[in-house]
């Protein structure tokens, strides 16, 4: 087994948030989005697979994991790849305490980050070849999302690629009526009480902010990437997953 070093921590302003207060009350709520497969994490995650086993075969690569959360996901995903080096970020020093138990079973070294990866991503300068954010960017406003953006096409270099699968809009659609059809999957999420439903809009409403296709085509350019390629549509047509080149 390989001896992976241990969990390098970064402080950021968020950070300073009580992230073990907010992931001990938010996280079984969303280990229900996750269980339900409400959000379409299993095809997405099936989706990252298969592209980072078809994109150069065989050739070890790095990956960064923004807001990777306890990295279950990506771990499953990242199983059978040519996977050299991991690296998460996230701002929940609970969920990275998960992510450091569940990381060993890949098998290479990997670093975890504790942060607000908007924060930390302009400060980085290592590179690396693969950048996954699952439903994470969404939080960002379009100016913090093009930073963001930009900040990855810099370290990623000419062969290196960004994936996101996040909230998106068809072209033509503002975010009100985006946040209209989240609204509409209430009667279909029977999982969630009248409780744990109140949390979950207040948040989305709150939060979340949508890309139209054509404003995450836009933003890829802007930051530098030359192609978008559209790897999977949710059947809810609420996400989308993207590869970026």
């Amino acid at each position: 087994m390989v001896d992976a070093p241990r969990p390098r921590r970064f402080a950021s302003g968020r950070a300073e948030l009580p992230s073990q207060q907010i992931f001990q009350r938010d996280w079984q709520i969303y280990r229900k989005f996750i269980d339900n497969n409400y959000l379409f994490h299993r095809e997405a995650y099936a989706c990252l697979h298969r592209a980072l086993t078809q994109h150069e075969p065989g050739r070890p690569f790095s990956f960064l994991d923004v807001a990777c959360g306890d990295a279950g996901a990506s771990v499953e995903a990242l199983r059978g790849t040519a996977i050299a080096h991991y690296e998460g970020i996230d701002l929940s020093r609970a969920a990275l305490d998960i992510a450091d138990h569940t990381l060993p079973a890949l098998g290479c070294p990997f670093v975890l980050n504790e942060g607000d990866f908007a924060e930390l991503l302009p400060l980085r300068s290592e590179p690396v070849d693969v950048v996954w954010i699952g439903l994470s960017l969404h939080h960002l406003r379009t100016a913090e999302k093009r930073r963001v953006m930009r900040a990855v096409r810099s370290i990623v270099g000419e062969g290196g690629q960004i994936l996101i699968y996040e909230n998106t809009s068809p072209d033509g659609e503002g975010r009100e009526g985006w946040l209209e059809r989240w609204q509409a999957q209430r009667p279909f999420w029977t999982a969630f009480d009248a409780a744990e439903w109140d949390v979950i809009w207040d948040h989305v409403s709150a939060a979340d902010y949508p890309e139209t296709v054509s404003g995450w085509r836009a933003l890829a350019q802007e930051a530098g990437f030359e192609q978008m390629r559209e790897l999977f549509v949710a059947p809810s047509d609420l996400f989308r997953l993207y590869a970026f080149d």
